[in-house]
């Protein structure tokens, strides 16, 4: 008697048989590649078993996640004291080939990277479709909306050709967006909410390509904006039409506004500590206005805050919705639960194994016995992360707990912090056009502690010494062909925790002009306060020993006549305000540097330089990205206390980056009647006005620019005559992988300029170049 089993895809299907009967043989029958000990490997079952039918189901499911087979059967037949197992198994086909036909615009090689198998891989039906919908897919990508993809198969002895049979159809481009409908919002805000953009230039950044996932998503966009605008019926849909050739597709979003809903009553219930009129005016809602969803959870987020600050950390603020069901009107309630006012009892610091507990302190703006502020909870959290002292790979490198207190209404503020590496060593080098090429090797700590002496050498290696105390170390060593630069430092930001900061430093100075070489060396101290969080003021004493030789021969007088050495003893008073969101890469603020030098010896001038830059994001659409526009203006003004006049090397040039671009660096200054050589003035005025903005995410940005100034000859010369004024594009790359080295190109047109200015059409920085 014969019992068969028909396997196909995994599933067993089976008549009856006798199970328990001992199987006497098992074997493989249909195998031509694939060996028959590979096969009998993955398999359970063994001769002298006894049958068990769901073993044989699981022994074929094996065998087809081997990969190799397109169907698998087992036939049993009686035999002598027992069984006999036999699999049935057909292989696969090798693939010997993938053909694509039809395909013009998009190369085998792209197609072929779609495919998830490849020549002499054994043949997978599913995967040879997923293959026909990523290359479906890719078309779509590319812009080929009408794109067909079929697949055929021509089978050899065990092995067989894939062939792809590709109809591209026109490349459809966006010729046109449009809205309709839309009577109370302009098709110009409206496109800012948009994805979907007609193609337009430069045509390899806008392509124009139409995706029907963003289609939809900018309907669901729109419907967002709208909804939030106050018009909570609003309807959008889409239509597309097409041209006779099917090249271009016009885009139109269709807009059913429908009524605009408005706040008809704000009431406040459970407010004790805050009048209604107190808590009214930290809201953007008011009667007769439109009803906003945003703004419904902004102001009940503002109250919040502002019960937060006052300690009551645990109040509870309910915004609720009464709709009018006669009249697109809104009534508006907000339900407070204030709770109990909470005074902070300690401050517990946990994590801290290297950074003294004092450093984390005076970076926080509350303290033991005031009121348990959750803003300045906050602030503080923002500013101890913006120290730097902890890990920044971290998702949570600072995080700020509360627990219960003593006796109820008090609460225990805990920060537990994750210390990181503060130290930085880093081997670089760059080019500027106002330094050339140099090389850059520097160590910076932000959390140096001199007196935190290593206890063994895995102690000094692996960073665990001189850490903890907050002060400031930097040594660095910056050699160049026109440039060489050598600087240490040690700075104490906040002396005994104060506002007071004290510093030192160190420093070696060395540059090539093209008609003598300078050379600068000596220390500096300064003392500093913050008056502020945004403003500081500093003294700085200094001693420089100077030297200038290697004159040219063929240089100016002037210029020869200050062959040799000098040296100078000054006082600097510094002021600094700073307002910038980002010292990187600001969007919003400014900063004011303003410093006045007094200095004596062989060097005797009063010296003051001012600069102030503001920022604004002017346009930030989701789309592009944030558009800053940026304005600096510089004053400088120098005279001689002495009989002398201002050694050269004190003097004011213009042009170069960071000055007018167009222009050599130190190509703008008052000139030798003689040599007609660049000779320095007593005087700077610099002006710029920036736009910067997106071209590729936040590696390549663009930049167009007006740049004006001037170095004059006297130090009352700050009025607009001799002004030099250039205008131009550039672009900025910033490389992740090189720590953030940004690589700066300009190129500068000067519209106005003098005979004797030295002028230059690019610009390069790489490395923020000096």
């Amino acid at each position: 008697m014969f019992v068969f089993f028909l396997v196909y895809g995994g599933a067993v299907q089976a008549q009856k048989a006798e199970k328990g009967k001992i199987i006497r043989q098992i074997e493989i029958k249909g195998n031509k590649r694939i060996g028959t000990a590979a096969i009998k490997g993955s398999i359970r079952l063994r001769e002298g078993d006894p049958y068990n039918p769901e073993t044989v189901s699981q022994d074929v499911s094996s065998i087809w996640a081997m990969g190799y087979f397109d169907n698998v059967e087992v036939v049993l037949e009686d035999v002598v004291a027992g069984l006999k197992l036999t699999f049935l198994v057909t292989e696969r086909p090798v693939i010997m080939a993938i053909i694509f036909e039809g395909n013009d615009e998009i190369g085998s090689g792209k197609l072929e990277d779609q495919l998830e198998f490849g020549q002499r891989d054994y043949l997978k039906h599913y995967l040879v479709k997923l293959g026909e919908e990523r290359i479906k897919e890719l078309y779509l990508k590319e812009g080929f909306r009408f794109a067909k993809v079929g697949s055929k198969l021509k089978r050899f002895d065990g092995e067989v050709e894939v062939t792809y049979e590709i109809k591209e159809g026109p490349k459809v481009t966006i010729e046109k967006v449009s809205f309709e409908g839309n009577k109370s919002i302009s098709s110009k805000k409206l496109r800012k909410q948009v994805k979907t953009r007609r193609k337009r230039f430069p045509g390899f950044l806008f392509k124009g390509i139409f995706s029907r996932e963003k289609f939809d998503e900018d309907k669901e966009r729109l419907k967002e904006y709208y909804v939030d605008k106050g018009w909570l019926d609003v309807r959008v849909e889409g239509r597309l039409t097409y041209s006779k050739d099917r090249e271009d597709v016009f885009v139109a979003f269709l807009v059913d506004e429908g009524e605009r809903y408005s706040v008809n009553k704000i009431e406040i219930k459970g407010n004790k500590l805050f009048s209604t009129p107190e808590l009214l005016a930290e809201m953007m809602f008011y009667v007769g206005g439109p009803f906003q969803p945003p703004i419904l959870e902004g102001d009940a987020r503002n109250v919040r805050m502002l019960y937060g600050q006052q300690g009551f950390v645990n109040a509870r603020v309910i915004p609720k919705r009464i709709f009018s069901p006669v009249a697109a009107k809104v009534d508006v309630v907000y339900e407070i639960n204030e709770g109990e006012r909470l005074y902070i009892e300690d401050i517990k610091i946990r994590g801290n194994e290297k950074t003294q507990d004092h450093v984390i302190r005076r970076g926080l703006t509350f303290f033991p016995g005031g009121r348990f502020d959750s803003v300045k909870i906050r602030e503080s959290h923002e500013r101890l992360i913006a120290t730097g002292f902890f890990e920044k790979q971290s998702p949570m490198p600072v995080n700020v707990l509360s627990e219960q207190g003593s006796r109820p209404g008090l609460a225990n503020v805990i920060i537990d912090v994750k210390e990181g590496r503060t130290g930085m060593l880093r081997f670089g080098g760059g080019f500027g056009v106002n330094s050339g090429f140099f090389g850059d090797i520097s160590y910076t700590d932000k959390n140096f502690d001199a007196l935190d002496l290593p206890k063994n050498m895995h102690d000094f290696l692996s960073g665990d010494a001189f850490r903890g105390a907050g002060h400031v170390f930097n040594v660095k060593l910056s050699p160049g062909f026109t440039r060489t630069e050598a600087i240490v430092s040690l700075s104490n930001p906040s002396i005994y925790d104060s506002v007071y900061s004290a510093g030192a430093s160190a420093f070696f100075y060395t540059r090539k002009w093209d008609e003598f070489d300078e050379e600068r060396r000596g220390g500096r101290f300064t003392l500093g306060r913050m008056l502020s969080p945004n403003l500081s003021v500093s003294v700085t004493p200094g001693f420089e020993d100077i030297q200038v030789r290697d004159v040219d021969d063929d240089a100016a007088l002037v210029i020869k006549e200050e062959r040799g050495a000098r040296k100078k003893l000054s006082v600097d008073f510094r002021t600094v305000w700073d307002t910038r969101n980002n010292p990187m890469f600001p969007t919003k603020g400014h900063l004011v540097d303003a410093d006045l030098e007094v200095a004596g010896l062989d060097v005797e001038i009063v010296k003051f330089i001012a600069s102030a830059k503001q920022y604004y994001k002017i346009w930030d659409p989701e789309w592009w990205g944030a558009h800053v526009l940026s304005f600096n203006a510089t004053l400088g003004m120098v005279e001689s206390t002495s009989d002398e006049r201002v050694p050269i090397f004190e003097r004011f040039f213009a042009g170069g980056a960071g000055s007018i671009r167009g222009f050599q660096y130190r190509g703008v200054s008052p000139v030798d009647k003689a040599t007609r050589e660049q000779v320095g003035g007593d005087s700077l005025v610099l002006f710029s006005l920036e736009d910067t903005f997106p071209l590729y995410k936040n590696y390549l940005k663009g930049v167009a620019f007006v740049d004006a100034g001037k170095a004059d000859v006297n130090a009352g010369d700050i009025g607009l005559d001799n002004m030099r004024v250039a205008v131009g594009p550039g672009v900025r790359f910033t490389l992740p992988f090189f720590g953030r080295m940004t690589v700066g190109v300009d190129f500068g047109f000067p519209i106005i300029k003098e005979s004797d200015d030295d002028t230059k059409f690019i610009n390069i920085n790489i490395g923020g170049a000096p």
